[in-house]
């Protein structure tokens, strides 16, 4: 059995339990975020209004090594689409942040492929590593062939939102990896004119937009599918499969193993269980279970509490309308030298040094 097909069915194993589980719902790179706070930010949103509510820090946007869970990105989209609406359009504005240098190693492998048709196949292989939050897939026909983009249950103004991103991006990525003169046979696409508040849809690399379809589509021409990719390297393609693969299997040990914490990491931050005996209920397991479970994920209730509490910490000291005796008492400290000292353990420097810290960052 692939790799792949093993992701699928623990993944579709752990939603059987899971009911709020998706098949977009795994851990993420923090630049896909890090694209729409600068996209945001060129509409007048700020970035504490953008995160608000996400447990998403600003230092945790530009670190390499930190994962953000699906639901903490969905409270960053729905902030948003709240922000500006007319999600439809704003989707396809925010596609076209999403250069292949966004994505990373997954990037890099789909330009590097030999040809069209492996550069499609590579990305739905390692679709999971991605930012997507559509089920993607391909149909090669006789003449054409077909990406479709299967809609997630999700709010009505964020799904618009991602759908019409989620093209956007795919459409650039494949232009970027087959060259400038790809040309776009169609588009399609369920949302109806209405969706997007009257304004005008552009147009998609040359091909306009239908609306009031029956599936969300691209359709390109078969022959572009067997062009020689300008960027192709079989040395680089090779090198990115294995790094793909490597991360897709930490994907699949993860959620073998780290179902637990992952419930816990997804709660939003309001609605986080605030003692082992609630989190306990809401996994529907004993408290000595629960334990048992999460010392085998490699933590503990305390240590998830612990880092909730130090990410609200850092996103409210990130908002300059609250003191830090506010932030304290927000997080339910007795007093402020109890949170500074707690601060300080988390994070290595007192609540003010942080703030500081912020504020310089911003001002650059």
């Amino acid at each position: 059995m692939t790799a792949e097909a093993t992701y699928f069915i623990v993944w579709a194993k752990i939603a059987k339990r899971e009911a709020t589980m998706e098949f977009w719902n795994y851990p993420r790179s923090p630049a896909g975020i890090l694209a729409l706070v600068e996209f945001a930010a060129r509409r007048g949103v700020a970035i504490t209004d953008l995160l608000q509510g996400s447990r998403i820090t600003r230092a945790q946007l530009r670190a390499p090594e930190v994962e953000i869970a699906a639901v903490q990105e969905l409270r960053v989209l729905t902030n948003l689409v709240n922000a500006l609406g007319d999600p439809t359009s704003l989707g396809f504005d925010a596609g076209l942040e999403f250069q292949f240098t966004v994505f990373g190693v997954w990037g890099l492998g789909v330009v590097s492929s030999a040809t069209a048709r492996d550069a499609i196949a590579f990305a739905l292989r390692f679709l999971s590593l991605t930012h997507a939050f559509t089920a993607i897939t391909f149909d090669e026909q006789s003449v054409h062939g077909v990406l479709s983009f299967e809609e997630p249950d999700l709010p009505e103004g964020v799904r618009a939102f991602v759908v019409a991103r989620d093209m956007m991006a795919a459409a650039l990525l494949l232009r970027d990896a087959v060259g400038q003169d790809l040309a776009i046979a169609r588009i399609s696409m369920k949302a109806s004119p209405k969706a997007s508040a009257g304004a005008q849809l552009p147009l998609l690399l040359g091909a306009a937009i239908e609306t009031g379809a029956s599936a969300n589509q691209i359709v390109v021409p078969r022959r572009f599918l067997e062009r020689s990719l300008p960027r192709a390297n079989p040395v680089t393609a090779a090198m990115c499969e294995v790094m793909c693969r490597q991360r897709l299997d930490q994907q699949i040990r993860g959620l073998r193993t780290g179902a637990l914490s992952l419930r816990y990491r997804n709660t939003e931050a309001d609605k986080a269980p605030t003692s082992v005996g609630a989190f306990a209920r809401l996994a529907n397991v004993s408290e000595r279970t629960l334990k048992r479970r999460l010392k085998a994920e490699g933590t503990s209730f305390r240590a998830l509490s612990a880092d909730s509490r130090r990410v609200m910490a850092e996103t409210l000291l990130a908002d300059d309308g609250l003191s830090t005796a506010d932030v304290a008492e927000k997080l339910g400290f007795s007093d402020l030298s109890s949170f500074s000292q707690a601060f300080k353990r988390w994070v290595g420097v007192a609540p003010s040094v942080y703030r500081k810290r912020v504020r310089e960052s911003s001002s650059h």
